[in-house]
């Protein structure tokens, strides 16, 4: 099973792009991590990553920022530090919220295996099966299926079945975390529901939930490992 983490998910402790932080998940067993970039002003700091820091990692993607309010002149700037980042580092995919792109020509200029996701209830678009599809006729991506935003915008888990029975050959990936508030700790929800919604265990499975520390990192993993294990 590919397990791991967002780098985000000790933001209230950890620089979420320093390897001291990937040190933290690759010793708790790790063998996937995402990187995040909060926004706009992180995606340059992808340089000073050393591949060393990354090494044991048979599973590297990257979160891409929301791309809203910048000028398609600084869009593309940003898209090439990813590029250039990707060249080096070898990214399995780069994750892009799609709920706030208008234009997506300029994303095909790039040679980045971008996957977009479903969105949570917080959005007011891209949140089910209809909203995607209008997004992939527009432009040819993957898709990483986040159980987490599935239940915020249907707790019975039905959604989470329709963006499999709809898109199972984009799915290259799957966001994993509670929900109570927003992306909560499951060894705290308990929510097995989401936690089945896994179709996949094959593909890589990235933790988003918030941790106030290492030891909530490591409760966490084990829990998760575990009951996805048994499912």
């Amino acid at each position: 099973m590919i397990l791991g983490f967002s780098s985000g998910c000790l933001f209230k402790t950890h620089d979420g792009m320093a390897g001291e932080t990937f040190d933290v998940f690759k010793k708790i067993g790790c063998n996937a991590i995402e990187i995040m970039c909060h926004d706009v002003a992180d995606i340059p700091k992808l340089a000073e990553i050393s591949l060393e820091d990354l090494r044991g990692f048979e599973h590297i993607s990257l979160h891409a920022p929301i791309f809203k309010d910048i000028s398609a002149e600084e869009l593309e700037k940003m898209l090439r530090h990813i590029e250039t980042a990707h060249k080096i580092i070898g990214f399995a995919y780069v994750v892009v919220h799609p709920d706030k792109i208008t234009d997506w020509k300029i994303f095909s200029d790039f040679s980045i295996p971008f996957a977009i996701e479903n969105m949570d209830n917080r959005k007011e678009t891209c949140r089910n099966v209809a909203d995607l599809k209008k997004v992939f006729e527009q432009v040819d991506m993957k898709m990483v299926l986040d159980v987490n935003h599935c239940f915020s915008n249907d707790p019975t888990m039905k959604l989470a079945g329709e963006f499999v029975e709809a898109f199972r050959e984009r799915i290259v990936g799957i966001h994993l975390s509670g929900f109570e508030t927003f992306h909560d700790p499951l060894y705290k929800t308990q929510q097995r529901e989401i936690m089945d919604a896994v179709f996949d265990k094959n593909l890589p499975i990235i933790i988003e939930s918030g941790c106030q520390s290492v030891d909530d990192v490591e409760k966490e993993y084990e829990y998760i490992k575990n009951n996805l294990i048994n499912i």
